[in-house]
């Protein structure tokens, strides 16, 4: 069920946020998932640089970065900010530096960082991401 739903606009869209967000913040790693049973997607950027001080104005930033980008792929809702040290961030970046390429990798694994999933779509480093329009 999750496939589907990681389509490459939505892959493209959530490229485009995460070249922009960078800007704010060195974005760690960037990942899609579908939650386990869910018709929903969810964009998780994590950074060393946001925490529980920063929190509301990292999400300020990205509603910024955000406006006047109107898509059908990339809702404001769908982004979650967190901190490289969280599980699922740890366990996105173990999974995307295993297999290091400029491409962004499918994961069709069952769990990241101990949340049940459907499916994932980790983004490269963020310097390949950043190589590409």
């Amino acid at each position: 069920m999750g496939e589907e739903l990681l389509v490459t606009e939505r892959i493209d869209a959530g490229a485009e946020f995460v070249r922009d967000f960078n800007d704010y913040v060195t974005v760690s790693v960037a990942f899609w998932i579908v939650p386990a049973e869910s018709d929903d997607v969810f964009l998780y950027v994590a950074s060393d640089d946001i925490d529980d001080g920063n929190f509301d104005v990292a999400y300020g930033q990205a509603l910024r970065k955000l406006s006047g980008k109107r898509s059908q792929w990339l809702d404001p809702f769908q982004i979650k900010l967190l901190n490289s040290s969280d599980p699922i961030a740890q366990d996105a970046i173990r999974i995307r530096d295993r297999y290091p390429a400029p491409l962004v990798t499918r994961y069709g694994g069952s769990s990241l960082g101990g949340t049940s999933i459907d499916g994932a779509c980790i983004y490269p480093p963020t310097a390949a991401l950043m190589a590409t329009p």
